[in-house]
């Protein structure tokens, strides 16, 4: 362990309290060493080797700090770079010791879209569940599915001069439309699979039309034990294939044509199974309210797909420590 310095001490009791805990908790379960590993092997960082003149690199975990900064906090690039020269707490987070250590908005920026060019947000979202299951925070047995709504702007109507509409389309061609309980929406479906803690086992992103059904098998394709979803997810084949593969069937019944109320066998399965899969909506509701994301902030469907891995993680990464603890009380 290097040895204290001055700034150590100086800066041991500065910045919110609540976050300088929390940021310091996130720091001892981000595996860095193993993202670097990665990073350095697909050609995406650079370490500076002895004798090497010129400007050092920044340190990768410093450009991944702050990817997880941003998913956290809901930061754009420009606030990020902002914040981390005005919060003493971030620095504290990525190490920082002065202001020509921070990297600019246009370098967070990039980092960003190299990994999304090759496609390595799922690689770190593996590596955090790795982590996650090496400490016993993810459970393998159990399934609880479930898709949400994730807006996108809407197509803009341009008309000529008489008033015709020449032009309706959208700034995301890969964005759209679905109805949900009588209102229209526009954008993406995040599609997740979380355990009985609430903690993302397995995340995919679709166009908002397609059916939730459709993601059910890659999202399941793991499972041994049981899979609770809501009726979006019921089938005669789905039924038959956790039938012969031993796996428990929790997902929500619904009437079918020609039944006018469920049997009182449905909805005591209904009952049962409602009241379990409930944990499934914690990560939603974390992602969307406390992590502020409720609309998409790339376009195509590839970009928001890799963005929502790295919200997965971020989410799993802050639900942690929480999970430890209840799993410490027994």
């Amino acid at each position: 362990m290097p040895i204290p310095s001055f700034f150590d001490y100086a800066m041991a009791d500065q910045g919110g309290r609540k976050t300088r805990a929390f940021l310091e908790e996130m720091k001892a379960y981000i595996p860095y060493e193993r993202l670097e590993k990665l990073l350095i092997k697909e050609g995406i960082y650079r370490p500076k080797r002895k004798g090497q003149g010129g400007r050092p690199p920044y340190p990768s975990c410093v450009l991944l700090g702050a990817l997880f900064l941003q998913a956290w906090y809901g930061l754009s690039d420009p606030m990020t770079e902002e914040l981390i020269h005005d919060r003493l707490s971030f620095r504290r987070f990525l190490d920082i010791r002065s202001d020509d250590d921070i990297p600019d908005e246009t370098t967070i920026c990039k980092f960003r879209n190299a990994l999304m060019d090759k496609m390595l947000f799922d690689r770190i979202f593996e590596e955090v569940n790795r982590v996650m299951q090496e400490r016993g925070l993810i459970l393998k047995e159990g399934s609880h599915i479930d898709a949400t709504l994730i807006h996108s702007s809407e197509p803009k109507r341009k008309k000529d001069e008489q008033g015709k509409v020449v032009s309706n389309k959208a700034a995301d061609e890969d964005a759209s439309y679905t109805s949900k309980r009588g209102r229209k929406y526009h954008g993406f479906k995040l599609h997740i699979n979380s355990d009985r803690n609430g903690m993302i086992k397995k995340a995919t992103t679709t166009t908002a039309k397609d059916s939730d059904i459709k993601e059910l098998d890659y999202l399941i394709e793991d499972e041994n034990d049981y899979v609770t979803a809501d009726s979006a997810y019921m089938s005669k084949v789905n039924k038959q294939k956790f039938r012969q593969q031993g796996i428990i069937n929790g997902v929500i019944e619904r009437r079918v044509r020609g039944q006018s109320r469920l049997r009182k066998k449905q909805t005591k399965h209904n009952k049962h199974f409602a009241a379990v899969r409930a944990v499934v909506e914690l990560p939603f509701a974390f992602i969307k309210h406390l992590m502020h994301y409720t609309r998409t902030r790339f376009l195509g469907l590839e970009k928001n797909d890799q963005y929502h891995l790295l919200l997965a993680a971020a989410y799993n990464l802050k639900r942690a420590p929480g999970v430890q603890r209840k799993l410490a009380k027994g």
